[in-house]
């Protein structure tokens, strides 16, 4: 899983948003934050969310 994570400002009520070249996916998943006056995650959570969708797998039981 590639996340991409990046602080946009806001302008109308909208954002805008350029993704790379090799982000070639027909469907994305958005989630809106608003900008806290800390960071939420270290860089090395956000490196460990790449993994959340293999570690997930593991607790299903079906």
């Amino acid at each position: 899983m590639i996340a991409i994570r990046e602080l946009v400002k806001v302008k109308n009520h909208r954002i805008d948003l350029l993704l790379p070249a090799d982000f070639d996916y027909d469907e994305v998943e958005v989630i809106v934050l608003p900008k806290a006056e800390f960071d939420y995650w270290s860089d090395e959570e956000i490196a460990q969310m790449g993994k959340i969708g293999q570690m997930s797998q593991s607790f299903d039981k079906n």
